[in-house]
């Protein structure tokens, strides 16, 4: 029996959704055929030899879609197979052009263009950084969760938790409302709540104690992530601006 609100999959003779907690009586539905109104594919530009290629349309069409209903787009995406460089240079490395140019642009009002610039290049590098070890995490704590995957199965995961942070982190262009992002990582975590059982096939039982396990490694690495930036910040301020 699929669950109408969340897509998750449980038994025949449930009451209430394993993963949501939906009254599957009440809201139950069949589970999704052939039609027009399933969710697109995840797909990459590619080029013969499934190299990936930088076409903003692809990578944004898929991150709109997943955004649209996170739960629907997995299920249908669950068994694609994407090779991690793929993942990487064809779906995160196109999002976090999202930060780097609202990083730069927002900095360009203030501060100096070199310093501008250094700054949403940390960005950018230790964002891309950050889905591949969040995507590692993920992978190598499987097994301890009764899950079975492998590294770019949990790259991609690790990509679609990451894609609503990349989208709203338009948002720091402005510099005084950018803690506003905080809601796309929200949503990131809603969308791992949900992939965790729909993407990796993790257990129903496992699959909470494994979002909170991933929720503290992740929050372990944005400090990291975070601590890095506001070196190479204070760095790059101090030689633009004080030891010229």
């Amino acid at each position: 029996m699929y669950c109408g609100k969340c897509g998750a999959t449980n038994a025949d003779d449930a009451a209430f959704c394993t993963v949501c907690g939906n009254n599957l009586k009440a809201s139950s539905s069949p589970p999704p055929g052939p039609s027009a109104t399933n969710p697109p594919e995840f797909a990459f530009g590619t080029i013969p030899g499934g190299k990936a290629t930088f076409q903003l349309s692809t990578a944004f069409s898929n991150a709109i879609n997943l955004m649209k209903n996170p739960a629907a787009f997995m299920r249908q995406n669950k068994e694609t197979a994407v090779p991690l460089n793929t993942i990487i240079l064809g779906y995160v490395a196109v999002l976090a052009a999202i930060p780097f140019i609202a990083t730069l642009v927002g900095d360009l009002w203030y501060y100096a263009g070199a310093y501008a610039l250094g700054v949403a290049i940390a960005t950018y590098v230790l964002y891309v950084a950050g889905v591949f070890v969040i995507g590692f995490l993920i992978w190598k704590l499987a097994p301890s969760f009764a899950t079975k995957t492998d590294q770019a199965r949990a790259t991609l995961l690790a990509a679609f938790v990451y894609t609503p942070v990349f989208l709203v982190s338009i948002l720091t262009i402005i510099p005084f409302i950018g803690f506003i992002t905080v809601l796309g990582l929200l949503y990131g975590l809603y969308i791992l709540y949900l992939g965790l059982p729909i993407m990796l096939g993790t257990p129903a039982d496992k699959a909470l104690s494994y979002f909170v396990v991933v929720i503290v490694v992740a929050f372990v690495v944005y400090g990291v992530i975070a601590a890095i930036i506001g070196s190479i910040t204070a760095a790059l301020f101090l030689r633009t601006f004080l030891l010229q």
